[in-house]
């Protein structure tokens, strides 16, 4: 009988060891998936970010040019129209 309960004794223990095992691997399974999914996650975000930060600075510039190349066009068109009228008044 006492052979019975050293048995049974060795097999509790080696299990409980095995379940702590399972516990604890199961533990850093899961926090490395979260960490991972977060790290992911914190990259993808930044990368989104300066991508349309790039594409904004990229339309600033030219919304900028065509801006400039209109005022420019019309600042001749007017200067134009300017010295036709002052060239009427002279004569």
């Amino acid at each position: 009988m006492k052979e019975i309960v050293i048995i049974i004794g060795a097999i509790f223990l080696a299990s409980c060891a095995t379940v702590g095992s399972v516990i604890d691997g199961g533990k850093d399974l899961t926090t490395s998936v979260i960490d991972s999914t977060v790290k992911t996650a914190g990259n993808i975000t930044t990368s989104a970010l300066e991508d349309v930060s790039g594409v904004i600075e990229i339309v600033t510039e030219s919304t900028e040019n065509i801006v400039d190349n209109v005022v420019e066009q019309v600042d001749e068109q007017t200067d134009e129209l300017q010295g036709n009228e002052e060239e009427k008044q002279e004569k």
